[in-house]
């Protein structure tokens, strides 16, 4: 059972391939760091991310963007579990560089399956 305290953190930089032609990362991108943040997160807890039964898709994902990251920015990307339901998980995270937040917001996901 995942426990509501939890909090998890990745750090990571940039890849060229994040970027648009303006040299920024591209904001599809910082949800695949929250994502990867996610898995990582229940890899550590021993919870299969997908399974030939099971899976986690989101069903709400809410985004605010502050600053913008570029090639080669060290990020961190923090999760905190804001609430455990039945089947579903919600999370907060922020994206920082610095100090300073670059994307913050929330997403619910949902077990499906087994």
């Amino acid at each position: 059972m995942i426990q509501i305290a939890d909090r998890f953190f990745q750090t990571r930089s940039v890849a060229f391939a994040d970027t648009d032609a303006s040299g920024r990362a591209h904001f599809t991108a910082i949800l695949r760091y929250v994502e990867d943040a996610e898995h990582a997160y229940l890899a550590e807890k021993g919870i299969p991310v997908i399974s030939a039964s099971s899976g986690w898709p989101r069903v709400h994902v809410q985004c605010d963007y502050r600053a913008p990251l570029a090639y080669g920015d060290e990020i961190i990307t923090r999760l905190s579990i804001t609430k455990v339901g039945n089947s579903s998980v919600g999370y907060a995270f922020i994206v920082s560089k610095n100090g300073q937040v670059c994307a913050e917001g929330n997403m619910v996901i949902v077990r499906v399956g087994e």
